[in-house]
């Protein structure tokens, strides 16, 4: 059990460089990889009803615990961020069609609004 906290903790650190190094792919893999490791201990936890974490394990999750609120504010910044990027897309569309209508065409020939 302790192995597979140590793992966890360790993959949260991973986790905490790819989101300062901004790469969110490798911290979509990490965070798949930790999930599934979690849900081991879980598993694990269920089985022993009389399961408690030794005092290393502890520390490891306390720890985790403060990484990952660490990166909750991090993750949510850069989610805040690429919707106000994508709403700024959005309105550079509209008003880049307001001005430059496109032109209808059909095989060569360009048709007026009127037809």
């Amino acid at each position: 059990m302790d192995k597979l906290i140590e793992a966890i903790h360790e993959i949260t650190e991973n986790m905490k460089r790819c989101l300062d190094e901004e790469n969110f792919v490798e911290f979509e893999k990490l965070l798949t990889e930790r999930h599934m490791l979690m849900t081991r201990v879980d598993e694990l936890k269920k089985k022993d009803m009389n399961f408690e974490y030794s005092s290393s394990a502890k520390q490891c999750l306390k720890d985790i615990q403060a990484i990952d609120q660490l990166m909750a504010t991090r993750v949510e910044k850069s989610v805040s961020e690429t919707k106000f990027l994508i709403n700024q897309m959005k309105k550079q569309k509209q008003v880049s069609k307001q001005y430059n209508p496109s032109i209808k065409q059909t095989n060569g020939v360009f048709l007026d609004s009127k037809w």
